[in-house]
């Protein structure tokens, strides 16, 4: 077993690679563990460790360049945590805060603590906010189903919206390295009003 971590390869947190099945589609999340298995035809073939694609297998071009997409070292802190008070509009990441943020008043999260996961896809939706935030992409799924994220932006359908776009990168780079005591999670939201 050789484990890796993916590279932020596009200096916007993603890694295009070829999954088993051909499609290019989703591309991989910067420090995503794989388990390296063998290099041939000048591609890196890996499986999947973690997140919602784990068991997966695919394979990413060598660089023309020497090196590889995949770093050698893998090195995860511990899980992340994040608190969000609706009512003042509000988020916290680890000690840092407040971040201004937002949740729909029609729709909001609800109270509770959820489980952040890893991210499974960039999200073109915040395509417009990527000269705030090369992550703005980048977004964390609230709990393990539905369709609720911690996102940055202006405007919430329900999610955590991070309004402060620029701020989203030190987000980001809080969360996406860490790793909860599951193989989906980076850390937890704490959800209050």
């Amino acid at each position: 077993m050789a484990l890796r971590s993916v590279k932020d390869a596009d200096g916007k947190g993603w890694l295009r690679v070829r999954h088993a099945n051909g499609s290019e589609f989703p591309p991989l999340p910067q420090k995503l563990k794989v388990d390296l298995t063998r290099t041939d035809g000048g591609r890196e073939y890996f499986t999947i460790q973690e997140g919602r694609m784990k068991g997966g297998r695919a394979s990413v071009k060598v660089p023309a360049a020497a090196g590889s997409y995949l770093e050698p070292r893998v090195l995860h802190e511990a899980s992340g945590t994040i608190r969000f008070d609706k009512k003042k509009e509000q988020l916290w990441y680890g000690s840092t805060g407040p971040i201004a943020a937002i949740t729909d008043e029609t729709n909001p999260v609800p109270d509770g603590t959820f489980n952040l996961e890893i991210p499974y896809e960039a999200h073109a939706l915040a395509v417009t906010y990527e000269s705030q935030s090369r992550f703005a992409k980048t977004w964390f799924r609230i709990g393990h189903e539905g369709d609720r994220f911690l996102h940055p932006g202006r405007v919430s359908a329900g999610c955590i919206t991070v309004t402060d776009i620029p701020g989203w990168t030190a987000i980001y780079a809080y969360l996406i390295g860490r790793r909860a005591n599951d193989t989906i999670s980076v850390g937890i939201v704490e959800v209050t009003s």
